[in-house]
């Protein structure tokens, strides 16, 4: 128990054996042995927080002076003493400086802010389904289907209904296998209705997937089919907080399903998400496939447990003969693509699979390292703000190195002064990162659309990993200074013959110049992004998005009457028209395969389709370009009767006009080419148009999408609602189609608000930076400036002086950056069959954008300065 414990969260043996180095050899054995037993006691006594928390205290109780291990060569030296003084001075040194602290500490605290918030949402990300007792066991089977190309890819995460028993039953390298189905339900409990989010699976879920019961016994809970067992959250909402087991609930289909168990809500790192769950044996058409001997279907998304020991590999190698098997063989020759069947351990479902018809949400690798290099990025950026900043002081510095290697000061000593400085100011700034994350992760956790909390005992690296950070940067951030400060010989520091070489403004040029390299490059990205969502948010679709309001039926009574609830909305002003479909114009999903019959060839194409009624075109604004649209006076068009894109009748080989009239056989019969419809995107612009078939329905469909005036919109929602209530007790789901349209390019948007995001930081950061330098520059030009301003030199030319260094070194950033930014930009846009070019003046405008931050962050300097009384300059010291 508690050696699992260790593992997942806190672990107390790596702290030990990282901190024991530093004590005395007489406290290592107590280190070893005793502490680890007091830990041990108190995690049975106390419980996992407190034991962890108490092992820190008593830990950190071992660096007292007494029992600090001395360094070698310092046996005679007060240690405690020399570090107690380091700390004053540091301290004293801060305090001195307000504005180089508040820079300093200020820049590494955003900077490591920034690190901590994508820290945890990587970590959060690699997290999920991790939580399975069996988890690295788990694994699902997929399939390509070679050739067949649907929404840009040829991957499917579903498999045939009877897969799961077949390998119970073949494969002894399974130790169990189930298939799931994720649909939502109205369910109905004393006259009141819930619609809810569920899987559905079969009598082995529970022993693929180590969900604990609240109540309920998960060996039994789906052993009988009308079994349903409900989230905690859920069976709150519905029956209270009382005993559950055994109540029922009236399922869509009428039927009473009994309440057999009840479950922790899904944790937010699931793949699935769930208020229920069914055994998917109780539905009908499920039973009917799995009775089959033959599989012609793929529906179920199948999950299996690897017994132990067994190679993945080998398992998959023996896919193929399985579906050889039980293929028909007539069908499955007849069938244009072959597939191949491959497996996939369930980790990596949430950021590596990008299959067609996948279960849950799904993250994006790619985005995930890309944030991860910004964060690094920020970081870095931070790290040379406090190097410039330590330089640009080292003059001030100098006399005080001088003075210490007179009284005797070891170089070693002093290294480790400016080094146990720069850590200090480190771990106060990661102090004040940690207020900054605990404030921003609410307003981070709606821009990435997760829940992630700062928990140091959750994960075992968390802790180790800020130790280490903190460390690495503390010792990068002061490597320069202390390493130069301390080589000063100490003659040469008092007869000031070392100002030349302290000033390190060569050093100080490619800090700042890598600064805002940084910085530009990102500001270029985020315009880049910006005008490319822009583009797709302008560019001319094809059809109508504006007024649209999207319902989303689920119940058939709807279509069924449907008819009478369209004459009921036309009657009233606010409603100019009213159609359904199986599809939505703004992403159509579904596909078929056309075979050619005319002029004796035995062409097949590809096409997605959708179903729709007599004023689906007139609704969306989809024009015609030859033929007709559907008619209620031509009977033969429901049967026979379709309309095509003009890609789909390139495709074939015809003009618009060519293809009006010509025939080809569908799996629903032959079909007809009534009219030839303009191309419209129909998918996002990250894929090209393709072949589009529409048919008209059959008083079926998914949608129902009504046109209204853009006026009182709240008021003709009602009106809409309260038509629909009275023929269906589905709550009325509806979305605006500009909604729909927008969910298309979420994933984008979000990328371009967490781009801006890390670029405002970045050049704040920047900023503070160049800010701060452009004080102590111009602190030490001070007598420079007065003489200058006695000469007769004006304020204006003083500001140039003290800016012009400045600024050209921005403008070499600017230059370097371009490459950067554009090979970058050029990569992300590779990704969208319709994109903007990138133009000049992106570039020149993100580049007189960060020029002109760098002038406000520099203006209020210049102006002291040349504002200065040339008196008070040249008697200063």
């Amino acid at each position: 128990m508690t050696k699992q414990i260790e593992m997942k969260h806190f672990p107390p043996k790596l702290f030990l054996r990282f901190f024991r180095w530093f004590c005395h050899p007489k406290m290592q054995d107590y280190i070893e042995g005793d502490l680890m037993e007091v830990y041990e006691k108190r995690l049975n006594e106390f419980g996992k927080r407190k034991a962890d928390i108490k092992f820190i205290v008593d830990v950190l109780l071992l660096f007292r002076p007494s029992i600090i291990k001395p360094a070698e060569g310092y046996k005679n030296l007060n240690t405690y003493g020399m570090y107690r003084n380091y700390a004053k001075i540091t301290t004293r040194n801060l305090l001195k400086h307000k504005l180089y602290s508040f820079i300093n500490i200020g820049g590494l605290a955003v900077g490591l802010a920034s690190f901590i918030l994508v820290f945890l949402y990587v970590q959060h990300e690699f997290s999920y389904d991790g939580f399975y007792k069996n988890a690295n066991q788990i694994y699902r089977v997929y399939q390509k289907q070679e050739g067949n190309v649907f929404l840009g890819t040829e991957f499917f995460a579903v498999t045939p209904v009877q897969l799961a028993t077949a390998m119970r039953n073949e494969f002894p390298e399974v130790a169990s296998a189930t298939s799931i189905e994720e649909q939502s339900a109205l369910l109905g409990f004393n006259g009141q209705s819930f619609y809810e989010k569920g899987l559905a699976g079969d009598s082995e879920f529970f022993q693929v997937f180590s969900i604990p019961f609240l109540q309920g016994d998960s060996k039994t809970a789906l052993r009988h089919l009308k079994s349903i067992i409900l989230t905690k959250s859920l069976a709150s909402k519905i029956f209270g907080d009382n005993e559950i087991i055994g109540k029922q609930l009236k399922f869509q289909n009428g039927e009473d399903y009994t309440v057999t168990g009840v479950i922790n809500d899904a944790p937010s790192n699931s793949s699935f998400e769930y208020s229920y769950i069914i055994n998917i044996e109780s539905i009908t058409w499920y039973a009917a496939q799995l009775a089959r001997t033959k599989w012609n279907n793929n529906s179920m998304h199948t999950f299996f447990v690897l017994a132990e020991g067994v190679n993945p590999n080998q398992l998959q190698q023996k896919l193929p003969a399985l579906f050889k098997k039980y293929q028909d063989p007539q069908e499955y020759s007849a069938y244009p693509f072959k597939d191949q069947y491959f497996i996939q351990p369930i980790s990596e479902i949430h950021l590596q699979s990008h299959l067609n018809f996948d279960i849950g949400v799904k993250g994006n690798s790619k985005y995930i390292y890309l944030f991860s290099i910004i964060a690094i990025i920020i970081l870095l950026v931070a790290c040379v703000n406090y190097m410039n900043l330590a330089v640009a002081r080292s003059i001030n510095r100098a006399r005080e190195v001088g003075l210490r290697k007179v009284v005797g000061a070891l170089r070693s000593q002093l290294i480790m002064q400016f080094l146990g400085e720069s850590v200090l100011i480190t771990i106060l700034a990661l102090g004040f990162a940690l207020v900054l994350v605990q404030l921003s992760l609410p307003v981070f956790g709606q821009l990435i659309e997760r829940t992630i909390e700062l928990n140091f005992f959750e994960h075992e690296f968390f802790i180790p990993t800020l130790l280490v950070v903190v460390i690495f940067i503390g010792i990068l951030s002061g490597s320069y200074p202390a390493l130069i400060m301390s080589s000063l010989r100490p003659i040469n520091v008092l007869k000031g013959k070392v100002l030349g070489r302290l000033s390190g403004f060569r050093l100080q040029h490619w800090l700042i110049v890598t600064q805002y390299v940084a910085s530009i490059s990102l500001i270029v990205c985020s315009v880049v992004i910006y005008h490319q969502l822009q583009y797709m948010q302008q560019k001319e679709l094809g059809y109508t998005k504006e007024n649209i309001i999207v319902i989303q039926a689920r119940d058939q009574s709807l279509f069924q009457n449907y008819e009478a609830i369209r004459n009921e909305w036309l009657q009233q002003p606010r409603i100019l028209e009213a159609t359904t479909s199986s599809q939505l114009p703004v992403n159509i999903t579904a596909s078929s395969v056309l075979n050619l019959t005319s002029e004796g060839t035995d062409q097949k194409l590809a096409i997605y389709v959708a179903r729709a009624d007599y004023e689906f075109l007139s609704v969306f604004g989809i024009t015609l370009t030859s033929g007709r649209n559907f008619s209620r006076e031509i009977m033969s068009d429901k049967e026979e009767g379709c309309i095509i894109n003009e890609t789909a009748a390139r495709t074939l080989g015809w003009t618009a006009n060519e293809a009006t009239g010509k025939q080809f056989s569908t799996s629903d019969g032959t079909r007809t080419i009534i009219g030839v419809i303009k191309d419209f995107h129909m998918h996002s612009m990250h894929l090209p148009i393709h072949p589009l078939m529409i048919t008209l329905q059959h008083n079926y469909g998914g949608f129902i999408s009504v046109k209204v005036k853009p006026q009182d919109l709240s008021k003709t929602l009602a009106l809409l609602e309260t038509s629909i209530k009275k023929y269906s007790a589905y709550p009325m789901e509806y979305q605006f189609l500009d909604d729909h349209f927008n969910q298309l390019y979420k994933s984008d948007m979000k990328l371009g608000e967490i781009f801006g995001f890390f670029t405002i930081i970045s050049i704040l950061i920047a900023s503070l930076g160049l800010f701060g330098l452009a004080a102590f520059t111009s602190g030490q030009r001070t007598k420079e400036i007065g003489i200058r301003k006695v000469l007769g030199a004006s304020a204006k030319s003083i500001v140039v002086l003290v800016s012009k260094d400045f600024l050209g070194l921005i403008l070499i950033a600017f230059l370097i950056s371009i490459p950067f930014a554009w090979y970058a930009m050029h990569i992300w846009l590779q990704d969208f069959a319709y994109r903007i070019e990138m133009e000049w003046w992106m570039f020149a405008g993100a580049g007189f954008g960060a020029l002109l931050i760098a002038k406000i962050s520099i203006a209020y300097q210049s102006l002291k300065a040349s504002l200065t009384n040339p008196v008070d300059s040249l008697k200063s010291e």
